[in-house]
């Protein structure tokens, strides 16, 4: 449902205590801009921040995406077809999206084309109807999009991870097909109503307009706005592990056993922030440990890597993953998890880490990309990450030394609790993980409970 983007906050580092998170400090109506003269466009962004899916309800979850791809297919003289066929005309591309958090509207158009782009998405945002025939076809939409997730097997796997962080709240599911028959047009109206009038907007904007001339042409959305609908909730947090828990979904015919394995990170403000980035690569990425040994020395399985799992400025997830084989799962998954519990004495891994210095340095160039820039600064406000200067994000890669990052590995990874999700046969996978450590609680679970 969500992309994850997993390297936003990898050239990062706060000066807050370690385990705390900084306010959201965004104003309303602030606009975050860059300039980006190579091209005569401009992409432009409406956040209405806290009218995201944290707005629904159980009885109602979906009403937030469900909205969002109502907002354009109609108003009370204009169909989806007349919409669609006006922003053709221009140039100009426009959708609404949710997350969790924030209700966006981004528009993309040639920037000659500004002016009338704005007028046209501001009347429609004004007029949107929601029409009850377009409501049934995106409904209808959603349902076969919710069977079709189910097919696909890394959708399903990701999903069910999701699934169990969130303790099986909508936001661990594709969807909930009874959540969606109840959802009415009116509904559909009021949750864009409160959005509209969400205590925050902001903009974000990358164009080769200046700064001042974009203030002007988008105080068409700020100006008079009421701000009395929506407000900021908090994040949701991860459920934290307790001891070695292990769901697994069925699926008897796959063709591999497919799992990912999660204990609790590090928040993206946390000062270790630069050890944990270099360890994981070193352990996790294709040229990491993992895969030399799972995949690259055994055959065991097509991949095998680690990664951080981030959630806004929350704690974040260490995740682990692999897809052995039927005939090798007896042997990766104790192998994995001897490991992820032993590789700070490796040999491999600590030549690897001492490798990835170099690397990451040569990744600052990544901060230079309008696109990252932009972001940086909205994280700033957000979660207190402050984009670092190259001279200090230098000095900050090369003190991750062996020493500190052992003493980071002991202070975070915590292979004792850990959340093991699986996807696959359960005749296999379940004798594997008694013999491997007979303290694991096992719960099965159909993947039908993913759209439920």
């Amino acid at each position: 449902m969500r992309t994850k983007v997993l390297f936003t906050a990898l050239l990062f580092i706060s000066a807050s205590v370690v385990g705390t998170r900084a306010a959201d400090t965004i104003k309303n109506n602030a606009m975050y801009y860059q300039q980006d003269v190579r091209v005569p466009t401009t992409r432009l962004t409406l956040v209405f921040h806290g009218a995201g899916e944290q707005q629904e309800t159980e009885q109602l979850a979906g009403v937030a995406d469900m909205t969002a791809r109502l907002l354009f297919r109609g108003t009370p003289s204009m169909s989806r077809e007349a919409i669609s066929r006006q922003f053709e005309l221009l140039g100009a591309d426009v959708d609404a999206d949710v997350s969790q958090t924030d209700f966006s509207v981004t528009i993309s158009c040639f920037s000659k084309h500004i002016d009338e782009t704005l007028d046209l998405v501001n009347t429609i945002m004004k007029e949107a109807s929601f029409p009850q025939e377009e409501l049934e076809l995106v409904r209808k939409q959603k349902l076969n999009q919710l069977e079709a997730s189910l097919e696909n097997a890394d959708g399903v796997l990701a999903q069910a991870a999701a699934y169990v962080a969130y303790s099986g709240s909508r936001y661990g599911k594709f969807g909930s097909r009874s959540a969606l028959g109840r959802i009415t047009r009116e509904d559909v109206v009021r949750y864009f109503d409160n959005t509209r009038r969400t205590s925050i907007l902001y903009i974000t904007s990358i164009s080769d307009l200046p700064r001042n001339m974009l203030g002007q042409k988008t105080s068409l959305f700020t100006e008079g706005r009421k701000s009395d609908g929506f407000k900021l909730k908090p994040e949701v947090e991860f459920t934290p592990a307790n001891g070695r828990e292990a769901f697994i979904f069925s699926f008897p015919q796959s063709t591999n056993d497919r799992f990912r394995w999660a204990h609790a990170g590090i928040s993206p403000a946390d000062q270790r922030r630069f050890d944990l980035d270099l360890v994981v690569d070193a352990l996790g990425s294709s040229q990491g440990l993992l895969f030399d040994v799972l995949r690259g020395k055994n055959g065991w399985c097509y991949g095998a890597y680690a990664f951080q799992q981030r959630n806004g400025g929350l704690q974040g997830r260490i995740m682990y993953y692999a897809d052995p084989t039927p005939e090798t799962s007896d042997k990766l998954i104790p192998e994995m998890l001897r490991l992820i519990q032993s590789f700070p004495d490796n040999p491999d891994f600590q030549e690897g880490l001492a490798r990835r210095n170099i690397a990451f340095k040569n990744r600052y160039a990544y901060q230079l990309d309008p696109n990252f820039k932009l972001a940086s600064i909205v994280n700033r406000d957000r979660y207190g990450i402050p984009l670092l200067p190259k001279e200090e994000y230098y000095r900050k890669v090369d003190a991750v030394t062996l020493e500190s990052a052992r003493k980071m590995i002991q202070e975070v990874f915590d292979t004792k609790n850990m959340q093991m999700v699986f996807y696959g046969d359960v005749d296999r996978i379940k004798p594997i993980l008694e013999k491997t450590d007979p303290s694991i609680r096992i719960t099965v679970l159909e993947k039908t409970v993913l759209v439920e």
